[in-house]
Protein backbone atom coordinates (compact mmCIF):
# COMPACT_ATOMS: atom_id res chain seq x y z
CA UNK A 1 0.00 0.00 0.00
CA UNK A 2 1.66 3.01 -1.20
CA UNK A 3 2.02 5.86 1.52
CA UNK A 4 -0.65 8.59 1.54
CA UNK A 5 0.33 12.60 0.74
CA UNK A 6 -0.29 13.37 3.90
CA UNK A 7 1.76 10.87 5.47
CA UNK A 8 5.13 12.31 3.15
CA UNK A 9 4.39 15.76 4.06
CA UNK A 10 4.34 15.22 7.92
CA UNK A 11 7.45 13.21 7.53
CA UNK A 12 9.43 16.38 5.06
CA UNK A 13 7.47 18.67 8.17
CA UNK A 14 9.34 16.84 10.91
CA UNK A 15 12.47 16.51 9.08
CA UNK A 16 12.41 20.34 8.46
CA UNK A 17 11.96 21.22 12.38
CA UNK A 18 14.58 18.84 13.05
CA UNK A 19 16.91 20.62 10.91
CA UNK A 20 15.72 24.04 11.81
CA UNK A 21 16.22 22.99 15.88
CA UNK A 22 19.61 21.46 14.78
CA UNK A 23 20.91 24.94 12.72
CA UNK A 24 19.12 27.06 15.60
CA UNK A 25 21.22 25.29 18.91
CA UNK A 26 24.48 25.27 16.26
CA UNK A 27 23.96 29.08 16.01
CA UNK A 28 23.27 29.80 19.69
CA UNK A 29 26.30 27.91 20.94
CA UNK A 30 28.50 29.41 18.32
CA UNK A 31 27.22 32.87 19.91
CA UNK A 32 27.75 33.03 23.47
CA UNK A 33 29.60 36.12 24.06
CA UNK A 34 33.60 36.16 23.89
CA UNK A 35 34.49 37.14 27.27
CA UNK A 36 33.14 34.52 30.15
CA UNK A 37 34.94 31.81 28.16
CA UNK A 38 38.81 30.55 30.09
CA UNK A 39 41.07 28.07 28.10
CA UNK A 40 43.97 26.04 30.17
CA UNK A 41 47.39 25.69 28.43
CA UNK A 42 50.19 23.60 28.97
CA UNK A 43 53.56 23.60 27.61
CA UNK A 44 55.77 21.25 25.62
CA UNK A 45 55.75 17.38 25.78
CA UNK A 46 55.99 14.69 29.08
CA UNK A 47 59.14 13.07 27.24
CA UNK A 48 62.06 14.89 28.53
CA UNK A 49 64.04 14.40 25.43
CA UNK A 50 61.24 16.10 23.29
CA UNK A 51 60.10 18.76 26.14
CA UNK A 52 59.65 22.31 24.47
CA UNK A 53 57.95 25.03 26.46
CA UNK A 54 57.36 27.09 23.82
CA UNK A 55 54.29 24.42 23.10
CA UNK A 56 50.89 26.27 23.73
CA UNK A 57 48.65 22.89 23.70
CA UNK A 58 45.21 23.30 24.43
CA UNK A 59 43.32 21.25 27.46
CA UNK A 60 40.09 22.50 28.67
CA UNK A 61 37.99 25.65 28.01
CA UNK A 62 35.66 26.87 30.59
CA UNK A 63 32.61 28.31 29.32
CA UNK A 64 29.64 27.63 31.84
CA UNK A 65 27.23 30.25 31.75
CA UNK A 66 25.16 29.03 35.49
CA UNK A 67 24.78 32.90 36.78
CA UNK A 68 23.10 34.76 34.09
CA UNK A 69 25.70 37.40 34.80
CA UNK A 70 28.61 38.09 31.77
CA UNK A 71 30.77 39.33 35.10
CA UNK A 72 29.95 36.26 37.54
CA UNK A 73 29.91 33.66 34.75
CA UNK A 74 33.57 35.29 34.16
CA UNK A 75 34.91 35.16 37.22
CA UNK A 76 33.03 31.76 37.83
CA UNK A 77 35.14 30.34 34.82
CA UNK A 78 38.35 32.02 35.53
CA UNK A 79 37.99 30.27 39.08
CA UNK A 80 37.29 26.87 37.53
CA UNK A 81 40.36 27.43 35.04
CA UNK A 82 42.41 28.02 38.21
CA UNK A 83 41.78 25.26 40.03
CA UNK A 84 42.31 22.62 37.72
CA UNK A 85 45.70 24.54 36.69
CA UNK A 86 46.41 23.93 40.15
CA UNK A 87 45.51 20.28 39.87
CA UNK A 88 47.44 19.67 37.12
CA UNK A 89 50.44 21.24 38.41
CA UNK A 90 50.30 19.75 41.37
CA UNK A 91 49.79 15.83 40.20
CA UNK A 92 52.13 15.98 37.03
CA UNK A 93 54.66 13.17 36.96
CA UNK A 94 58.33 14.42 37.26
CA UNK A 95 60.45 13.14 34.78
CA UNK A 96 63.91 12.39 35.51
CA UNK A 97 66.57 11.66 32.92
CA UNK A 98 70.33 12.52 32.39
CA UNK A 99 71.08 15.98 30.73
CA UNK A 100 67.37 16.72 31.30
CA UNK A 101 67.02 17.04 35.01
CA UNK A 102 63.48 17.18 36.36
CA UNK A 103 61.57 18.38 32.98
CA UNK A 104 57.97 19.61 34.48
CA UNK A 105 54.85 21.08 31.77
CA UNK A 106 53.85 24.20 33.30
CA UNK A 107 49.92 25.13 32.69
CA UNK A 108 47.85 28.29 32.61
CA UNK A 109 44.95 29.67 31.91
CA UNK A 110 44.21 32.59 29.06
CA UNK A 111 40.85 34.37 29.02
CA UNK A 112 38.93 33.53 25.61
CA UNK A 113 38.23 30.72 23.68
CA UNK A 114 41.17 28.14 22.24
CA UNK A 115 43.34 29.67 19.42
Amino acid sequence: MPPSLWSIRHGENIMMWFIVVIFVGAFSSCALSDGVEYTLYRSGMDIPAHHDETLRIHVATFNARPLNSINEDTKYNRANCEIAQELFTANQPHYRGGTFGIVEVKYWCEKGRFK
